[in-house]
């Protein structure tokens, strides 16, 4: 393995990474091996709640099972990056930026979430007053139905455990795969595309691709996942804290 300085200015560069480094059809084996993964960890966590609790509990899913099966189907594919990954790449997890933030790090994933917070309410606020088209995003749906306990465990996924798993999925492997052999305003582009795809809300697409695209740039210029995770963490985390804020209000 080819070991590469976390202190260049961008790790990210096609030059400073190893000749076969994600190569294209194992890169699209291990997108593939990511989806089937998480629909796998998904569906067995609901034949074991469907074992427990019957049949008819998934016919109307609880907001707990929603929340704890979208847990099982991070577990697998967490386990798949963090083997994987580094084989892919050819490069480690801490020089992919899976590492302590440094200071400066820290100022740009703060400043990232107000940029993404910014980005993604001035696209929202475009497709509201021009195209008519309100925002409402699924994560929203279900945040209106927590309370209690579950309200601590959409806490933790929102603020926490996506924020992780996603800059690992997006980022660490995605953006970096889509650098190999596109530049990188293609690949972030891309990138960001796919990650407002993901989220399965065709209203909310375009602010978050926005917000992916802040995403991109921060692990870009950091080469710091850690410095992304930051920023991801802390617009989930304006976006439920406002949200209970103003509902009591």
């Amino acid at each position: 393995m080819v070991k590469i300085s976390t202190s260049a200015r961008s790790p990210l560069s096609p030059t400073l990474w190893p000749a076969d480094a994600f190569v294209w059809w194992r890169s699209a084996l291990f997108a593939i091996a990511l989806i089937v993964a998480s629909v796998v960890g998904a569906i067995a966590f609901g034949l074991l709640w469907a074992a427990v609790f019957g049949l008819t509990s998934l016919t109307h899913p609880s907001t707990t099972f929603q929340l704890m099966a979208q847990c099982a189907s991070y577990a697998p594919a967490l386990a798949l990056v963090f083997y994987v990954l580094p084989q892919l790449a050819h490069r480690s997890l801490r020089e992919l930026g899976l590492r302590a933030p440094t200071a400066a790090e820290v100022g740009w994933g703060i400043a990232g979430s107000v940029a993404m917070f910014l980005v993604s309410g001035a696209i929202g606020g475009f497709e509201e007053h021009v195209l008519h088209q309100k925002v409402q995003e699924t994560a929203v749906d279900l945040l209106k139905t927590v309370h209690g306990p579950v309200a601590i465990l959409f806490a933790f996924i929102a603020c926490v455990l996506a924020p992780v798993v996603e800059e690992l999925m997006f980022r660490g492997f995605l953006l970096n795969a889509l650098l190999r052999y596109m530049p990188i305003a293609l690949a972030a582009v891309v990138s960001a595309l796919l990650f407002g795809a993901a989220h399965a809300s065709w209203s909310a697409f375009a602010p978050l691709a926005g917000a992916g695209l802040v995403l991109a740039a921060i692990y870009y210029r950091t080469g710091a996942l850690t410095a992304s995770m930051i920023a991801h963490a802390g617009f989930n985390t304006i976006g439920v804290v406002g949200y209970f804020v103003f509902k009591s209000g």
